[in-house]
């Protein structure tokens, strides 16, 4: 009975995360949020129309602030102090400068956001493959448990088999929502960024 009952939980746990996997329009996007690609300057800046294309790596100090503020694992409170702290230091090209520095987080950051998508459509192309594999192979264990004839090591070898890919695919299936959160994040942290240095602009 355990057999049968392993067998029918790894279907279970994959027809019940197909509407996730296929979603809206696009087959390789699993996440309930809506697929933005590419952020838009608007979407994340107050400031005045930038030139997205700037060479802002020209700018040593610029460069240097935008590798760090850029990083998620500093806190936007620390990084919000050393944006102030930046424009505290400005000369008369203030402007000039504070709108360089946002459009080189708007570059590399959008850049960075867009791997990330890249990155869970591959994500949701793997889980694709592996739901697959659990559902053959749930579909071979239940043909071996009803062939008589079966060797018993060998059927002992195809649960384990199962149980370990049903664990893999249930692990994945479990960080996807966290997963999803990324590009939010990401958008958020640019947002919030963009806010503290269009407040420091010269009025």
């Amino acid at each position: 009975m355990r057999g049968v009952r392993l067998a029918a939980g790894a279907l279970c746990a994959v027809l019940a995360v197909s509407p996730v996997l296929a979603a809206e329009g696009d087959g390789d996007w699993p996440c309930v949020q809506r697929k933005v690609p590419s952020l838009t300057p608007a979407a994340v800046w107050t400031g005045p129309v930038f030139d997205e294309t700037a060479d802002w790596r020209a700018d040593d100090e610029v460069a240097a602030m935008v590798s760090r503020l850029s990083q998620r694992r500093l806190p936007v409170e620390e990084a919000a102090a050393e944006i102030e702290t930046f424009a505290a230091g400005l000369g008369a090209d203030e402007g000039e400068r504070l709108t360089l520095l946002f459009a080189g987080l708007f570059q590399t950051m959008n850049a960075e956001r867009s791997q990330i998508i890249d990155g869970i459509e591959r994500y949701a192309r793997r889980q694709r493959q592996v739901a697959a594999q659990v559902r053959q192979m749930a579909a071979d264990f239940g043909a071996l448990r009803r062939d008589g004839a079966a060797d018993a090591e060998a059927i002992a070898e195809a649960q384990t088999a199962l149980e370990w890919q049903t664990r893999i695919f249930n692990e994945r299936r479990a960080s996807l929502p966290y997963v999803c959160e990324v590009p939010r994040f990401v958008e958020q942290r640019l947002f919030a960024l963009g806010r503290t240095i269009a407040r420091e602009l010269p009025q």
